[in-house]
């Protein structure tokens, strides 16, 4: 409709428009907003959100390192739910909310973040240690369940078979005139099989 305006998504947001987002208790009741997230560029996810909490006396000059699991979103309000006692928050390391970059750029390796850990997980949220370990352990239990070969075939054209991880063939494709048409084939199978239907014709 001629003039109508896109409406936000309210679940895929770019980090630049979050930091416009508060934070609200169970009740409903603001806390904060966030300012801003660090994100961890050697496992490409988001390690904290730097939030503030200005509706909580006694810490409005300090800004926090929030652990992301720490934060449900709530998409039809548009806030993050934090369910944290202040208590907690009162005695949290914080960090001066003109310095705070300075604190992160301290953090090097995992261990420099074992104190922040031990802190929230006294409280039952998850370490951010623990995160990432359950990432490696789940990239290294992966294994590829076939894999594509490619070759040449005596007519001189290029074939390619989905091979098992036993070795057996599952599929060979027909022969194509270059290697870039294999290479297309092959996608096309990763995009088409697993959406394909099957369509018995010997029942």
């Amino acid at each position: 409709m001629k003039g109508a305006t896109m409406k936000e998504s309210s679940r895929f947001i770019p980090t630049t428009r979050l930091a416009a987002y508060d934070v609200i208790n169970k009740q409903g009741q603001a806390m904060g907003h966030v300012q801003n997230f660090v994100v961890d560029m050697l496992f490409g996810q988001i390690a904290f959100a730097i939030v503030s909490f200005e509706g909580i006396r006694g810490i409005t000059d300090k800004w926090f390192a929030m652990p992301w699991v720490a934060l449900q979103w709530n998409q039809e309000t548009r806030r993050f739910i934090l369910d944290m006692p202040e208590e907690v928050l009162k005695e949290a390391p914080g960090m001066h909310k003109d310095k705070w970059i300075d604190e992160i750029n301290k953090w090097h390796e995992d261990k420099d973040l074992e104190l922040l850990d031990r802190y929230y997980t006294s409280h039952g949220i998850e370490s951010y240690l623990g995160i990432l370990q359950q990432k490696i352990t789940k990239i290294g239990s992966h294994k590829p369940d076939a894999k594509f070969e490619i070759s040449k075939d005596v007519a001189g054209e290029f074939r390619f078979k989905l091979v098992a991880t036993n070795g057996e063939t599952i599929a060979v494709s027909e022969g194509y005139n270059a290697k870039a048409g294999v290479l297309n084939g092959i996608e096309s199978v990763k995009r088409n099989a697993a959406i394909a239907v099957v369509e018995d014709e010997t029942a």
